[in-house]
């Protein structure tokens, strides 16, 4: 199978797992929702969300980017983006980890090139350290800076 043929069923499989989650949790995809969604399934890679209103609107319309902010929000919401904030966008996620695990987000400082982890250790650890400091952790989500190794 070529490149470009896997890539496109990666792409299927992500919209045909963002289609099944709604569904299972009662979550409405609206049309604005899955462009919003799939533009970000295509692109590969972390995107802006005024990126997104440039990419999504036409000659005719403008689409306002409140509009495209209240569909990020579903979707992180919902678990199937996540927001990064080191590099003021968005990117997919790749499922949710297991239950004592957390997701990691390396990101490259250069490129804005992800590499998605879960991992129940650094979970035990953060969850350890938080309790040393009389915090609760919200969202089993890290991310972290740096450079991917060549």
């Amino acid at each position: 199978m070529s490149t470009k043929a896997l890539r496109k069923e990666e792409e299927e499989n992500l919209l045909r797992r963002a289609d099944d989650l709604c569904r299972q949790n009662n979550l409405r995809l609206t049309p604005i929702r899955e462009r919003v969604y799939r533009e970000l399934v295509q692109s590969g890679g972390p995107v802006g969300a005024y990126d997104l209103v440039d990419r999504l609107s036409n000659e005719k319309k403008r689409l306002a980017p409140v509009t495209i902010y209240r569909a990020l929000d579903f979707l992180r919401d919902a678990g199937l983006v996540h927001r990064l904030a080191t590099q003021n966008s968005y990117v997919i996620s790749h499922g949710q980890p297991d239950m004592n695990a957390m997701k990691i987000m390396f990101v490259d400082a250069k490129t804005g090139e992800t590499v998605e982890v879960h991992s129940s250790e650094v979970a035990e650890a953060v969850r350890k350290a938080a309790e040393q400091a009389g915090f609760k952790s919200v969202s089993p989500f890290m991310e972290v800076e740096g450079e991917i190794a060549q």
